[in-house]
């Protein structure tokens, strides 16, 4: 599993948006995902989420264990005091923001259809031979198709 992924499931919502809670059991309900930040901070800024019917506007930060955020010193870091949720593949432990208070996390694989990760695992298999990911279906693809695009 790779950061990218799930920064490209949240930005696009690619999740089941029904019934989603945190690791403790709070609804939440995402309203906006955020503007996704390359540069550094927190992963996307002004989201806007709904805990537990409560309205949250500011930053989600994403990582694949939730431990990630000790490692990488958010605690201490002020960037990251307007983390309204922590968005995690694996929750391996709780994480506080910098006042002491408990994150609210989201463990994004449990909203997750199992075709998606299957096709994403599929994707990175190194046992593959093609060179293109979609080479074997390139001659089912129609003539005229392929003529119309070559004549572009």
């Amino acid at each position: 599993m790779k950061e990218d992924f799930l920064h490209y499931l949240w930005k696009y919502k690619k999740f089941n948006l029904f019934d989603l809670e945190t690791a403790h059991g709070e609804a939440v309900e995402v309203i906006r995902t955020g503007e996704h930040n390359l540069l550094e901070g927190p992963d996307f800024f002004n989201a806007q989420i709904i805990i537990s019917g409560q309205r949250w506007a500011g930053n989600v930060e994403l990582h694949i264990h939730a431990s990630e955020w000790y490692a990488h010193g958010h605690e201490g870091d002020g960037n990251y005091d307007n983390t309204i949720l922590h968005v995690v593949w694996e929750n391996d432990m709780d994480v506080y923001g910098s006042n002491d208070r408990p994150l609210p996390t989201l463990i994004l694989k449990d909203f997750i259809e199992p075709g998606l990760i299957d096709s994403y695992k599929n994707l990175f298999d190194n046992r593959r031979t093609n060179f293109n990911n979609c080479e074997d279906d390139f001659w089912e693809t129609p003539k005229l198709l392929v003529e119309d695009w070559l004549e572009r």
